[in-house]
């Protein structure tokens, strides 16, 4: 008695047999390239989830540097001028007192506060031990006013001065503007008197001080967040694994498709 092989298009789904995978489709050139590009972009997707993570450790290690260093025993400007490198005094407090030479040698342009355009004021302060230093004394909106200091204190943080980005000669800008707030390009602006007043701080004043609505507004210390790089590194991890997933199962259906 002859056996009648049913066809397959008329058999349920469910009984139907699955057909033979076919892969030499993957080693035509086509294809190959196909496979490079998915790697490549795989590839991407797990070096910007790494990228995250790194950004997330280096933020993570600036808060408590931040944290330590801030809150830590303030030092005069004498006392840090002979305490270290400028690394190892960033965000280092300071309290000290003396005079203003000058509360507005120049203005840094191209600076934002609350989403509004402005300018940094920094001022020249003469310490009663002798040294000066830069003072950002922080942020005016752009044509603004700047209040004059009502004291003779100065209490802050310092900060490093500012390096010049691929410039091979001095940036000293113009007008009352400059681009950075680097210490040796602001010295060379100085008046006579401004620089017979005492040898010049290498770093710079970033004062502190409550908001009062009153320009110039200091410039608060970074906030002590560690920002979104967990969740950035977490949102390309799931792009990784989904480009990976669906390429394979895309790999898989054309393999298991019959070939007409």
């Amino acid at each position: 008695m002859a056996t009648i092989t049913p066809n397959q298009d008329d058999l349920p789904v469910g009984r139907r047999r699955r057909a033979e995978a076919d892969w030499s489709f993957v080693s035509t050139p086509k294809w190959i390239l196909s496979h490079l590009f998915a790697a490549t972009m795989i590839g991407l997707f797990i070096f910007a989830m790494f990228w995250q993570i790194g950004r997330r450790a280096e933020r993570v290690e600036l808060n408590e540097l931040v944290a330590a260093r801030a809150d830590s025993a303030p030092l005069t400007i004498d006392e840090a001028v002979g305490a270290g490198s400028p690394e190892s005094l960033d965000y280092r407090r300071v309290l000290d007192r003396g005079r203003w030479i000058d509360p507005e040698v120049v203005r840094v342009s191209n600076r934002t506060s609350n989403g509004v355009a402005g300018q940094w004021v920094v001022g020249l302060f003469q310490t009663v031990d002798g040294p000066t230093v830069l003072v950002n004394r922080g942020f005016v909106a752009l044509a603004g006013v700047a209040d004059p200091p009502e004291s003779d204190e100065l209490s802050g943080w310092l900060r490093p001065s500012v390096e010049r980005q691929g410039l091979a000669v001095e940036d000293v800008g113009e007008g009352l503007l400059v681009n950075r707030l680097n210490v040796e390009d602001i010295a060379l602006r100085f008046t006579p008197e401004q620089v017979e007043a005492g040898p010049l701080a290498p770093m710079y004043v970033q004062l502190e001080g409550p908001f009062d609505g009153i320009y110039p507004q200091p410039v608060p210390l970074p906030e002590q967040t560690n920002g979104p790089h967990f969740s950035y590194a977490v949102q390309w991890a799931i792009f990784a694994f989904l480009g990976t997933l669906v390429y394979g199962l895309l790999l898989r259906r054309i393999a298991t498709t019959p070939r007409r």
